[in-house]
């Protein structure tokens, strides 16, 4: 991969003299992409155009985004002796102006710190003169919204007519169009790492320049399986709530919804966690701790901090009444308490030593299970992990994420245990089945008609003006909080008074929202008018405020005077991967064209869905807008056209993609029901139903 990516960008610099590049590298959890990285700013700092002695790259950033990864890119590139004076490590913000003033050739810090000086970057002409690479670990994270676009402004040619951030000149789509940046940024090379891509990650780098896939890590013995098989259980509870409102005065809200709050309550129940603790102390003790020679650890996934602290607790007084010979710890980032507003902190709560980081406390053979909520679950490598608790729901990429925390290999190590008491076992492991080959994704043109589409959709609405933007935008830069606030109502009054249905509302907030996510995506691509930017600015700011939440709603009252008055766990069995022998460098591409197609319609698949299930017409009504709204999607029917030889690919994991960008449209609706329903989400149900209509009807088509 280094030789691939050097000798690529080198032979781009030879012939045109800018280093403007970008590339995705898709490598399998655990492979070594720190390590990638550092041998990668190694060899571009050693680049030189050939026959002179101009140095390709000028600067080098290693970007992070877990102060986790940050330390694991420290510790191996410490290794790397020769390097010595020409890295710089970060340690606070304000060590990376004296590193650019400095010069320093690799620097090494987090999105989160090199976000602080990008104002300054800007304000420095001479800096838009070097030539600099940034290599970005787990780009899926680090590429998308305003962080992307601050990365690749600051450092554009200077006179380069394309590269000009504002558009006060620009009078048509032509000119817009002309100033799209597709391949490249003049003089930044951009090296995206990353296990799981996210199809807009693949959208804005490009296809993968490098593989190393799962698969093939698994086969070489470089990595552990841990998908081949997940022991499932099911939580189960019964609740009671007091409140019995009058028929007259009771409220109704989506099932979506309060499925979702009462799972919540459920998860953080001390009775329920006293249960699981208990189950789970007698799975490690019976099936992980004797692992690799006795030495092998586990990770508890809570749901939520709460629910962290609370299994920490229990499970150290059980440790203590069986005499246990190991001991537990808790990582998390600090919280106030929900109940007593006191501060909790890591360091408090493990007694940690001035200085100790808890990963290293973990390291030692007296600690054996690592309780977590959010924190860990991506970046963590500790190679005797052998035994995973999921108490919280993981789903696609998060789940691959979470769970391949287990797949460092140590000597001894053959087997892992993964416990799910979501009753996602088959979920996780059909996500590790979409990833285990390597991206399901493939690139996509961005539209830049889309923000100027929503952009004047909402001013023809007629609720709010571009003066109304305006206005606001300068308020929020010169004004009070008070002041912004009263404006704020006011607009609010108005939104209420011009829409009076509550879908209406709904649908012109939801199209605000996609007005501020698709302009902070494609200005990663394009540049958009002042107007458009402002009007964002916006968007942003007074959009969620429209539709007022009150502090405590009649819902949350509810739920929090509901009790869990009894609760269990119920063994499931073990649910395992059936997709077969993982083999050496598999083959892609044509797996045959499956049986004849026949001709399908979004009224015939309505038809087939009434005669099996019980749906409304207004259910209907919404089947056929987002089945035809998916029909229309250019992404969907580009990838369908270039697999339609792959129908393995296209019937599995790209089936499920188009079901869950299905179901993600169904949130943005608002319809919470359906995305709560079983006849919808279940396997074959409605919602692989549409994604199987959609898919068929772009392979007519091609």
């Amino acid at each position: 991969m280094v030789r691939k990516v050097a000798d690529d960008a080198l032979a781009h610099f030879a012939a045109t003299g800018d280093i403007g590049r970008k590339y995705l590298i898709d490598h399998s959890a655990g492979s070594g992409k720190t390590l990638s990285m550092c041998w990668l700013a190694d060899r571009l700092h050693s680049l030189f155009k050939p026959d002179s002695t101009e140095k390709m790259v000028d600067i080098t950033f290693l970007l992070t985004d877990r102060t986790t990864l940050d330390k694991n890119i420290r510790r191996d590139i410490v290794h790397f002796t020769h390097l010595k004076d020409v890295v710089g490590l970060a340690d606070r913000a304000d060590d990376l102006p004296r590193f650019l003033k400095d010069r320093k050739p690799i620097i090494v810090t987090t999105l989160q710190k090199f976000a602080w000086i990008l104002d300054e970057l800007q304000e420095r002409p001479e800096l838009k003169n070097l030539r600099v690479a940034f290599l970005i670990d787990e780009a899926h994270r680090s590429q998308e919204g305003q962080m992307g676009v601050a990365i690749r402004v600051p450092f554009r040619t200077p006179d380069d007519p394309d590269a000009v951030d504002t558009e006060d000149d620009v009078k048509d789509e032509e000119e817009k169009i002309a100033r799209i940046i597709r391949e490249h940024d003049k003089n930044q090379l951009f090296v995206a790492f990353t296990a799981t891509p996210a199809p807009a990650t693949v959208t804005l780098f490009g296809a993968p320049f490098d593989t190393y896939s799962e698969a093939e890590a698994i086969a070489e013995g470089y990595i552990v399986d841990v998908a081949a098989s997940i022991i499932s259980y099911k939580t189960l509870y019964n609740l009671h709530c007091p409140i019995v409102p009058q028929p007259d005065e009771e409220k109704f809200y989506p099932k979506g919804v309060v499925a979702k709050a009462l799972q919540n309550l459920a998860y953080q129940d001390e009775g329920l966690i006293q249960y699981k603790a208990e189950v789970m102390l007698r799975i490690f003790e019976k099936d992980v701790k004797p692992l690799i020679g006795c030495r092998a650890k586990a990770m508890i996934v809570a749901t939520s901090r709460m629910a962290g602290l609370l299994y920490f607790n229990i499970i150290k007084e059980k440790l203590k009444e069986r005499g246990a010979d190991y001991k537990a710890l808790y990582a998390f980032s600090d919280f106030v308490h929900t109940e007593t507003n006191k501060s909790i902190s890591e360091h408090a709560v493990n007694e940690l030593k001035d200085g100790e980081l808890i990963e290293d406390r973990f390291a030692g053979d007296d600690y054996r299970l690592m309780i977590v909520a959010n924190k860990f679950q991506t970046g963590f490598d500790q190679p005797l992990l052998a035994g995973m608790f999921l108490d919280k729901p993981v789903m696609d990429r998060n789940a691959v994420q979470t769970v391949s925390r287990l797949n460092r290999c140590h000597e001894g190590k053959k087997d892992v245990v993964v416990v799910d008491f979501t009753n996602n076992a088959s979920a996780i492991l059909k996500a590790f089945a979409k990833y285990r080959q390597g991206t399901p994704f493939v690139p996509f043109e961005p539209d830049p008609a889309l923000c100027t589409k929503l952009y004047d959709d909402i001013i023809a609405a007629g609720v709010f003006s571009q003066a109304d933007a305006q206005n606001f935008v300068q308020l929020a830069a010169t004004g009070t909080d008070a002041q912004v606030q009263y404006q704020i109502s006011g607009l609010r009054l108005r939104f209420q008074t011009r829409l009076t249905s509550l879908e209406d509302r709904k649908s012109f907030v939801y199209m605000l929202a996609r007005l501020v996510k698709s302009f902070h995506f494609l200005t990663c691509f394009f540049t958009f008018p002042d107007a458009i930017k402002e009007f964002t600015a916006f968007a942003e700011a007074v959009g969620p405020q429209l539709i007022k939440q009150g502090s405590v709603s009649e819902l949350m009252k509810q739920i929090r005077r509901t009790e869990v008055i009894k609760a269990a766990v119920e063994y499931q069995g073990e649910v395992k991967n059936t997709s077969g022998k993982v083999k050496l460098r598999p083959g892609g591409g044509n797996q045959g064209a499956g049986p004849p197609l026949v001709k399908v319609s979004v009224q015939d698949m309505i038809d087939q869905i009434r005669s099996k299930y019980t749906i409304s017409d207004e259910e209907a009504l919404y089947i056929r807008q987002v089945t035809e709204a998916k029909v229309e999607d250019p992404a969907i029917r580009d990838t369908v056209q270039k697999h339609r030889e792959d129908s393995i690919f296209l019937e599995t994991a790209y089936r499920g993609q188009v079901n869950g960008e299905i179901q993600v449209t169904y949130n943005d609706l608002g319809r919470y029901d359906e995305l709560a329903d079983a006849k919808y989400t279940d396997t074959g149900g409605i919602f692989d139903s549409m994604a199987i209509t959609v898919i068929k009807t772009h392979l007519l088509a091609a």
